[in-house]
């Protein structure tokens, strides 16, 4: 109830002092009764922050002052927004302008305006700068300093607005602050500016931004209860009594557009610059007269800084510009950036080039690997032919006398249930030399290297039963032993046996050089399978001659007659191409030991495919 009646007070305020300034220009005018409509009109523009009533309260007395020391024209108000002010001078509306610093740096280096004269304001010191920002909050609250409300609601005129966000905005970057993140969540609010005290009063916002001197004027006109806001960590400066968070900058100003008379200008410069500090158009413009335009460099350099300048150019522009003053570097730079990417496509073409090849000869070299490592194989099965006839030759061996029984009982007519067990170990000899051929046909075949979970174990074990002729003519025993969990492992089955078999026939070839150099000597072969928590390490050990080279692995060197010292070259390709380890060493007094690590499945990364 108070506050709408405050309003109407204020809004009857409007009212007389409109009154009183015709009065006053009645009284001035000596009793005389002017035409208006006979006069030529003039249009005065200007800027309205708080709302066309309180720009036409502030500002008409001194239109009057203006019509009463010039009667030959009609000065006319027009009360304007931002936008507004900007487009009437654009479109040549407004024979002269009212407005504050910021906009007049806007529009003074855009348009042809002429500055006339400079507000003084009405501080002991009568000075003529008099426009800033005040960053007010709630008294009750606990902000002390401006970094105390950065990225919190702040309510604000405009991004436009000079006294209403640009000065505060720029302090903040004077302040070495980033103007950005302070203002995260700055609402704009528009005109008139009541309205964001309004906003922080009634707890919408936690701060605003305000020209300076409007907390005091609501106060004072009140609009806002005294003591309910305050000025947030005010500066200390003697041109203004209110309290400001930001340097001031020079006062409002009134300028001639375009249109405007010059002779005209110099009688308004004239009539401004006499205006006595008691007079009414002085008090209701708050100010202490006029004075000669002040220079706006501070408010350039403000611009510059935030680069908001009007004359600023985007950077490509004035990259255009610097290239049309400087051609003979421009052209020079023109033929540097051509010869740079032919240049770069020169490179592109000879990588492309290189990387195919490279490529061509990794699937030469991968084809070759396979060949030798095939190869290879057949070279175990020629070295193990003795050893696989006798493999052979037992089954049909055990075949060709288990039928000549069988045929002895059909001709003594023997009942059935006595040649049903004849037939029973025949069909056993067939799947034995069955499972050997098919051994043999997998080590010995070209195949496509695939991995899958198999039994490590049986894998010894098959591996054991191809050499099992070499192993019994040599005298010499085999030990198994196992540890931990079994579990199947995700390998290469064909490849891990190759593996096997390889290291097992050297042992046995180092086993029986050992014997024919002593009589007592007792081979002895043992395979210890360790199963890990995350991969499986198998032990392959002899006590025969041990290692006769330092590098065993390395490929094309051979301790054998006619060997090409491939086979544990290729052991060791195929070990690390289950992401394993394989690891040759002497023993003491004599004998070698063969460690493979297994790890239980492949990374998705490292999978066995063969083109």
């Amino acid at each position: 109830m108070v506050r709408s009646t405050l309003r109407w007070v204020r809004l009857l305020m409007v009212i007389v002092g409109t009154i009183t300034g015709f009065a006053y220009a009645g009284q001035q005018d000596q009793g005389t009764k002017i035409d208006s409509t006979t006069k030529a009109q003039v249009d005065v523009g200007v800027l309205a922050i708080r709302g066309h009533l309180y720009a036409q309260q502030r500002w008409q007395p001194t239109i009057d002052w203006l019509n009463q020391q010039i009667p030959a024209v009609h000065f006319v108000l027009h009360p304007l927004d931002l936008d507004g002010m900007a487009q009437s001078v654009r479109e040549q509306r407004m024979d002269f302008v009212l407005t504050n610093p910021g906009q007049a740096v806007q529009l003074g280096r855009q348009y042809p305006l002429s500055w006339i004269a400079t507000i003084v304001n009405q501080a002991p010191e009568r000075s003529n700068y008099g426009i800033g920002s005040a960053l007010v909050v709630r008294s009750a609250s606990l902000y002390k300093t401006p970094s105390d409300v950065a990225g919190l609601p702040i309510a604000a005129v405009s991004k436009d607005a000079f006294g209403g966000y640009l000065t505060m905005r720029y302090q903040v970057l004077t302040d070495g602050g980033d103007p950005n993140s302070f203002f995260s969540d700055v609402r704009y609010l528009g005109f008139p500016i009541d309205a964001n005290l309004y906003q922080l009063r009634d707890k919408a916002v936690e701060a605003a931004v305000v020209p300076a001197c409007l907390l005091e004027q609501m106060e004072k006109e009140g609009l806002i209860d005294k003591g309910l806001l305050r000025v947030l960590n005010p500066l200390e400066q003697t041109h203004s009594s209110c309290a400001v968070s930001t340097p001031l900058y020079p006062n409002w100003s009134f300028a001639k557009t375009e249109r405007g008379s010059s002779q005209l200008a110099k009688e308004i410069s004239r009539a401004l610059l006499a205006m006595p500090a008691d007079s009414l158009a002085a008090i209701a413009s708050k100010a202490s007269g006029w004075t000669s335009p002040v220079s706006l460099l501070s408010i350039d350099k403000l611009f510059q800084a935030m680069d908001l300048h009007p004359l600023q150019q985007p950077w490509w522009k004035e990259a255009i510009r610097w290239l049309r003053l400087h051609q003979e570097w421009a052209w020079t730079l023109f033929l540097f950036v051509i010869v740079l990417n032919a240049y770069h496509f020169w490179l592109e073409y000879r990588f492309s080039k290189s990387k195919h090849d490279l490529e061509q000869t990794l699937l030469r070299l991968k084809e070759k690997s396979e060949m030798l490592e095939h190869t290879q194989r057949v070279a175990i099965i020629g070295e193990l032919g003795s050893s696989l006839a006798h493999e052979i030759n037992q089954p049909l061996a055990a075949i060709r006398n288990y039928s000549e029984g069988g045929l002895l009982r059909l001709a003594k007519k023997r009942p059935p249930e006595d040649i049903v067990p004849v037939l029973e170990k025949i069909q056993d000899q067939v799947e034995r030399a069955d499972a050997i051929i098919s051994r043999l046909r997998d080590l010995i075949k070209k195949r496509t290297i695939a991995k899958t979970e198999c039994d490590v174990e049986q894998l010894l074990g098959d591996s054991i039963e191809l050499l099992k002729y070499r192993l019994d003519k040599n005298g010499i025993e085999t030990v198994r032993s196992t540890e931990g969990q079994q579990r199947l492992v995700n390998v290469d089955a064909v490849g891990i046996q190759q593996v096997l078999v390889n290291v097992i026939n050297n042992a046995i070839e180092a086993c029986s050089k050992l014997a024919e150099k002593q009589r007592d000597y007792k081979g002895t072969i043992a395979l210890h399978t360790e199963y890990q928590s995350q991969m499986l390490s198998i032990r392959i050990a002899d006590n025969g001659t041990g290692l006769e080279q330092d590098n065993p692995t390395q490929a094309f060197i051979s301790s054998k007659k006619d060997g090409l010292g491939l086979g544990l070259a290729i052991c060791r390709d195929v070990v690390e191409m289950h992401n394993g380890e394989l690891q040759i060493q002497s023993t003491q007094p004599h004998g070698c030991l063969v460690m493979i690590t297994l790890p239980y499945h492949l990374p998705a990364d490292t999978m066995l495919t063969d083109e």
